[in-house]
């Protein structure tokens, strides 16, 4: 197999298809990226049973064939060429990388050995990517990075009609977010790994499909698709946990709270919570007690119900804040001030934050 191509091109394509290739493979096979040449076009792939990545892109193939390069080095070593042109020549167990100067020889590993790339599953949909990937945004941190509990670390992907729901929570903050998008078929409830979700967000745009056949789901844009297994847990139902009223509603300039919040929680001792007062048309945000440092701002609101007193993590309500785009937002306050705090920007998108007892 011989083949050129500009170097910054053919980096671009075998990072998206090392997104399918585990940090830590099972197997030392599945290091690697299969690059397939043929008619003009390259095919690089990534697979480690749970996870696909797959591209294509043009280059002009002086010789056809397949070769199993390690994804990685292989990587790494195009990414330095910059936009030099760049030919990869494999020759049995070695491959040669020439770029002006520059000449690297890595190892070539069996393609036989390589397990058959998963077909990709049917299309369940359409979507506008860059919509797509402003949602994942928006919800993405909710989701538990605790390993001890599988299930939170998905996110819970729904088709309701036409519209496509998102939903991920780490038990202390929830987060719920709807986009419009066009069904081929019946709905469908998956949960997804909240890491694969991320990297497959990302650079979205145009036109993207969603891909589903009960146990794998996918993403596709363009040339490029990327398919994971569907989580076997049993993602909490939270949806039922956000309320439908709530007693009283603050509304607030978005920006002007997050800049407070980052500053007030510059004294709050780790783990520790910074507190709300809103009456009236003001918020106190204010953090520390006794001795300690302390911190406290005013800023205007407008309140719709009775007083508020809570206390919130500041790191959550700052991650909230930073991921809502409304230049103004609504806390809703149930009754029972022990239950989450609702925030709401627009109507498409949902975060509840369990307050800290004062």
């Amino acid at each position: 197999m011989k083949f050129s191509i500009p170097a910054n091109a053919l980096a671009d394509a075998a990072a998206f298809a090392a997104k399918g290739i585990s940090p830590r493979p099972a197997n030392p096979i599945l290091s690697g990226l299969l690059i397939e040449a043929a008619a003009g076009t390259l095919r690089i792939s990534g697979f480690d049973y749970d996870k696909s990545a797959r591209t294509q892109t043009a280059a002009d193939i002086e010789r056809d064939g397949n070769a199993l390069l390690p994804g990685k080095m292989f990587t790494d070593i195009i990414k330095k060429f910059g936009k030099k042109t760049v030919t990869v020549e494999v020759d049995g167990t070695a491959a040669k990388l020439t770029a002006g100067s520059a000449v690297f020889t890595i190892g070539s590993m069996k393609v036989s050995d390589f397990p058959p790339m998963p077909p990709l599953p049917q299309s369940a949909g359409t979507v506008d990517g860059d919509v797509l990937a402003a949602a994942v945004a928006q919800i993405i941190d909710a989701a538990s990075t605790d390993a001890s509990v599988p299930a939170l670390m998905g996110v819970k992907v729904i088709s309701d009609g036409n519209e496509l729901i998102l939903l991920a929570t780490d038990r202390y903050r929830l987060a719920e977010v709807s986009i419009p998008w066009t069904p081929s078929g019946d709905g469908f409830e998956a949960l997804v790994r909240a890491t694969w979700l991320r990297d497959a967000a990302k650079n979205l745009a145009g036109e993207t499909q969603i891909l589903m056949d009960g146990n794998n789901v996918g993403i596709r844009a363009g040339n490029r698709a990327t398919t994971t297994t569907v989580l076997d847990q049993d993602f909490p139902k939270i949806r039922a946990l956000f309320p439908t009223s709530t007693e009283t509603e603050i509304v607030v300039d978005r920006a002007e709270l997050g800049d407070v919040v980052s500053r007030v929680s510059l004294v709050a001792e780790s783990n520790t919570p910074i507190r709300i007062t809103a009456s009236g048309t003001e918020m106190i945000v204010e953090a520390g007690t006794g001795e300690s440092a302390q911190g406290k701002e005013t800023i205007p609101c407008e309140v719709d119900g009775t007083d508020v007193v809570v206390a919130v993590n500041p790191a959550y309500l700052g991650w909230s804040l930073s991921v809502t785009t409304s230049e103004n937002i609504t806390l809703g306050f149930q009754e029972n001030r022990a239950k989450p705090v609702l925030i709401t920007g627009h109507e498409s998108l949902s975060h509840l934050i369990m307050p800290v007892r004062l």
